[in-house]
């Protein structure tokens, strides 16, 4: 019923588009802009973004602005108000942009609108106020402003608080928020406000006259006291002008995003948009920061300073389509991580490059399959052989593929300790010790390593052999026939069953045999695993099941699971369980403007408690249509494998641009037929086949598709 739905709801034309198509407002970049009406998010939670400056915005007033977190800088307290005659201005309407909100209100016959912009290059914005009074007599206007400032090398999980007051004076026409060498100077480009500072709180008033209109610009600056006023004066010399250079800025950055990135065409436009949304991603969590140890820097989260540490976990869910858009710090972030101790540490400081948190035990998966990719989709082999830390990249893979084991030693399962941080499951329940999935993973970083050193020029055979061992094993030891499940072992040798979304991972690899892929999938459906608005991460039958525990408990999930697992899916052959789960996400793209960390599955809802609002692994929901949905794949030698798979709720399809070893090709689908063309040649086939593209020389063949899925 749901994918019928969804085929109903889906009458968009079949139409040919550009990245130059998205244009519109003098050629302002629309397709990341979100109508405010629809925006599922709380204001708590709701913010933009520049590459050096996110402020929260308080959306159900037309002025309100919310912290300052500009790192290393920030003023989590800060605050500018707008008052007229005494009292805030609801917002009637609002559109948010990544680095832009636009408001307007309308309270009786005084008429406000903004602008809050981020100034691109500055950790600056400008807030842009339009006033018209259509009664008889005047109205005050006011604007407040305060905050706390401090200088914060830790940009962890938490948001970074300021602690410390500031010195809170007038200069001029500027109230300056000033903390050692550091400062917030607030300013107006007109001469009829006066700021008056009285206690912590700077105060600006205005008298607009009966049936009069009034427009100011208000400039929030901060950083080091210096830059802060350089910064000042640049913006008040021309406001308009810094705004329009950030609009042109900013769409150029979606131009480029567009020319890195394949753009999604279909007659379902409901996808197309989950496409696009997921995309967003990529822009809001790039840093450009003089302070930071990498330029240009990607973080885990962004929004307001949550989580603007690199995560292993985070970043590496997004190993194939990363690649594709900026190879260059794909490499420089690989080389960041293995400069930490992967056996200790999961994260990254930006500031210092500095290794922090424990390990976690997904960390060898995420280090080689982000240097696979990377490799297998630049065909940049020479990386291997860089070194880092005293040791080649190809060495360092291999002691991550071997963490665990002893080639000295029969081949054993890992017992992964008591943490149990691999869920963090509440209330008491573990999944810990000997876990199923995470020693059926194992199986994908031994042949992963072993493919990477065979590129670098120096096999590893006894990789290929240790993951021909452990295949049978985790059958062997951990498979429960009757509850068609993995159970997993605690640390008193006993078995227990957790059903956890963990277990799909695996799925596509060719570790697991049909009996168990088959009963493993028995389990998709509406009494455990699945609610009409996504994929739950912990089956409802499972004793440990807890709806307010979104992420790994079972309310909801993370919110890359769903495309890791859709993509694992059609590596399996499975195009219908795929499609069933991939229409129940479309949704995403039209409540949020950005994806948190996990989403809700039986409600159209987000996990709250988590400073990790615009998570950089939302991107790989694109991922999993450019090499899920059209079955894009490079084999190690180079040659690209094209296999688009059905959806039944869209018909037609494109991917046009897909940039890869050389090659720009375009794919059309069109039902059950596809097309490949590359410049003027072209070549059809059915879904049921694959076109090659041969590395050497760019020429197309049809071949029935590749059934070993062992290196995917």
């Amino acid at each position: 019923m749901l994918l019928a739905g969804l085929m109903l709801a889906s009458v968009a034309p079949w139409r040919c588009f550009s990245a130059g198509s998205h244009e519109s407002r003098a050629g302002r970049t629309a397709v990341f802009d979100l109508d405010g009406k629809h925006i599922l998010q709380e204001p708590e939670h709701l913010g933009i973004i520049n590459g050096k400056l996110t402020t929260g915005i308080e959306y159900r007033d037309v002025a309100g602005l919310a912290g300052l977190w500009a790192p290393p800088y920030v003023s989590s307290n800060f605050m500018l108000d707008g008052r007229v005659d005494g009292e805030k201005v609801a917002t009637a309407n609002w559109t948010w942009r990544p680095f832009q909100v636009e408001r307007q209100g309308n309270p009786g016959p005084i008429r406000v609108s903004s602008t809050t912009t981020l100034i691109h290059g500055e950790r600056a914005v400008i807030v842009s106020f339009h006033f018209k009074n259509s009664s008889r007599t005047a109205v005050p206007l006011e604007f407040f402003a305060l905050g706390w400032l401090d200088k914060v090398q830790e940009w962890g999980f938490a948001r970074p608080t300021s602690g410390t007051e500031t010195s809170v004076r007038v200069e001029g026409q500027r109230l300056k928020l000033k903390q050692g060498d550091a400062m917030v100077l607030v300013a107006m480009n007109s001469p009829a406000w006066k700021w008056e500072a009285s206690g912590n709180v700077g105060h600006a008033s205005f008298l607009l006259s009966a049936r009069q209109s009034h427009s100011v610009d208000v400039v929030v600056a901060i950083g080091p006291a210096v830059e802060a006023e350089a910064s000042l004066d640049r913006l008040l010399a021309n406001p308009a002008a810094a705004i329009a250079a950030t609009e042109q800025a900013y769409s150029g950055r979606v131009r480029e995003l567009f020319q890195k990135l394949p753009v999604f065409e279909s007659d379902n436009a409901q996808l197309v948009q989950w496409y696009h949304r997921s995309l967003v991603h990529l822009l809001m969590n790039r840093w450009d920061v003089p302070e930071f140890a990498l330029h240009p820097y990607y973080s885990t989260g962004s929004v307001k300073g949550g989580c603007v540490a690199n995560y292993l976990w985070n970043f590496g869910e997004t190993w194939e389509i990363f690649p594709l858009y900026d190879a260059s710090a794909a490499r420089s972030h690989i080389q960041q991580f293995l400069k930490c101790d992967l056996l200790k540490h999961f994260l990254f400081n930006p500031i210092t490059g500095a290794a922090d948190g424990p390990w976690y035990m997904v960390n060898q998966e995420k280090i080689i399959g982000l240097t696979y990719y990377y490799v297998l989709l630049t065909g940049d082999t020479a990386f291997l052989a860089e070194k880092v830390e005293g040791q080649s990249i190809r060495d360092h893979m291999v002691t991550q593929a071997m963490f665990g084991d002893d080639v000295s030693k029969p081949m054993a399962l890992i017992d992964y300790g008591p943490s149990n941080s691999h869920l963090e499951l509440r209330r008491g329940y573990a999944y810990h010790h000997v876990m199923p999935d995470l020693n059926a993973r194992r199986y994908a970083n031994y042949l992963r390593a072993a493919k990477l050193c065979e590129l670098a020029g120096r096999p590893a055979p006894f990789l290929r052999e240790r993951a021909a061992l452990l295949r049978p094993l985790i059958k062997q030891k951990l498979w429960d026939a009757q509850a068609r499940w993995f159970r997993f072992e605690n640390g008193k040798g006993q078995s227990e069953l957790r059903y956890t979304v963990q277990m799909f991972k695996p799925l596509g690899g060719g570790v697991l045999d049909r009996e168990c892929v088959d009963g493993l999938l028995s389990h998709l459906k509406e009494s455990e695993f699945l609610s009409p608005y996504g994929l739950h991460s912990l089956s409802k039958t499972d004793p440990a099941y807890d709806q307010l525990d979104i992420d790994n408990g079972g309310g909801g999930i993370c919110t890359s699971f769903p495309a890791q697992i859709i993509e694992k899916l059609y590596q399996e052959g499975r195009p219908e369980i795929a499609a069933n789960i991939l229409g129940r996400l479309l949704w995403w793209g039209e409540a949020m403007p950005y994806w948190g960390d996990s989403i809700a599955a039986n409600s159209k809802d987000y996990r709250r408690d988590t400073p990790l609002q615009c998570t950089f692994d939302g991107a790989a929901a694109a991922q999993t249509i450019i090499f899920g949905v059209f079955g894009v794949s490079v084999r190690p030698e180079g040659d690209l494998v094209i296999k688009p798979n059905p959806v039944p709720f869209a018909k037609r399809m494109a991917l046009k641009g897909l940039k890869l070893r050389g090659q720009a090709l375009e794919v059309q689908v069109d039902g059950e037929k596809f097309e490949v063309r590359s410049g003027t040649r072209s070549i059809r086939a059915m879904s049921n086949q694959a076109v090659i593209v041969a590395i050497k020389d760019g020429a197309f063949h049809v071949e029935n598709p590749d059934t070993n899925r062992n290196e995917k």
